[in-house]
């Protein structure tokens, strides 16, 4: 079943290069918390950063989620050491990625990154 993660996230490419979540009664689905309270969620814009980091609009993508697109590399670093393993080649990077403190302090930046694109005066939303 180690093929079935690569398989999806080309599906997922393919439908995020092809179809863009920008347009106007598009076919994303819209964040819950942004149409009850009006916030933007951490993760709110990841669809349409995806989207222009697959056009190869790094600024734009930026724009849409920063977040998304900084940590985009150490989660697939992450995979990478954890999921496809193969002969023990990623047992170093594994052990630096997937400790406790890492993922304390991914959490707390997640959390930091919530407060800041909210604050009003803020442009990184």
């Amino acid at each position: 079943m180690s093929w079935l993660f690569p398989v999806i996230l080309v599906v997922a490419g393919i439908v995020y290069y092809v179809l863009d979540p920008t347009q106007p009664n598009t076919w994303a689905p819209r964040c819950p918390l942004k149409l009850l309270t009006g916030w933007d969620c951490p993760s709110c814009g990841t669809q349409r950063a995806f989207h222009s980091l697959l056009h190869g609009d790094i600024l734009t993508a930026l724009h849409y989620n920063l977040f998304m697109v900084i940590s985009l590399p150490f989660a697939l670093l992450v995979v990478l050491a954890s999921w496809y393993n193969f002969n023990h080649r990623f047992d170093r990077l594994n052990r630096m990625l997937c400790n406790r403190y890492v993922l304390i302090a991914y959490i707390i930046l997640y959390f930091m990154w919530w407060i800041v694109r909210n604050i009003p005066t803020s442009s990184f939303s």
